[in-house]
């Protein structure tokens, strides 16, 4: 017979503002993911800046919950 191993799930939600981040920590989100325009391919819908995406690790952190910053950019060498 195989032995079960116990995993813990994790809520991981979306946090395209600050404002989104506090409410998903809020309400019971264990981690949340975020970008920066500079970084991210879907700069339209992140309010972050670098500043306040430290702000937000800071909050998140203080909480004892985790917090992924999202870099998905296409890579290209310009001159």
């Amino acid at each position: 017979m195989k032995k079960r191993r116990n995993i813990e799930m994790e809520l991981l939600a979306p946090a395209g503002s600050p404002e989104k981040l506090r409410y998903a920590i809020h309400y019971g989100a264990d981690a949340v993911y975020c970008g920066i325009p500079d970084t991210s391919m879907r700069s339209r819908i992140n309010a972050f800046t670098q500043e306040s995406l430290r702000e937000a690790a800071d909050f998140v952190h203080e909480k004892g919950k985790k917090i992924f910053v999202t870099i998905n950019i296409y890579a290209h060498n310009i001159h």
